[in-house]
């Protein structure tokens, strides 16, 4: 799990102005290794289990980066498409 919360913790930040209100996101460095990397762990999730998914679920990693990416990154064709994924 550690690797998974260095994965999740490198997507990106939320920009917000001086009222905390969210105006932005800025992708990670390495944003779209990462998304690929979590795509694999969830693939590869127990489905017994779903150890994976759960945590990513604790850590509302959908509503805190893969909808900021989709909605933010519009510009970055390949980012956007690779976040889509994880709705598959």
């Amino acid at each position: 799990m550690e690797n998974l919360s260095i994965i999740c913790g490198g997507l990106g930040t939320i920009e917000e102005d001086n009222d905390q209100n969210q105006i932005g996101y800025t992708p990670g460095e390495y944003c779209l290794d990462n998304l690929k990397d979590l795509l694999r762990f969830l693939r590869r999730d127990d489905p017994e289990t779903r150890e994976v998914f759960k945590q990513v679920c604790k850590w509302n990693i959908v509503g805190k980066d893969i909808l900021q990416i989709i909605q933010y990154c519009q510009n970055d064709t390949t980012l956007v498409l690779n976040a889509g994924i994880c709705f598959k």
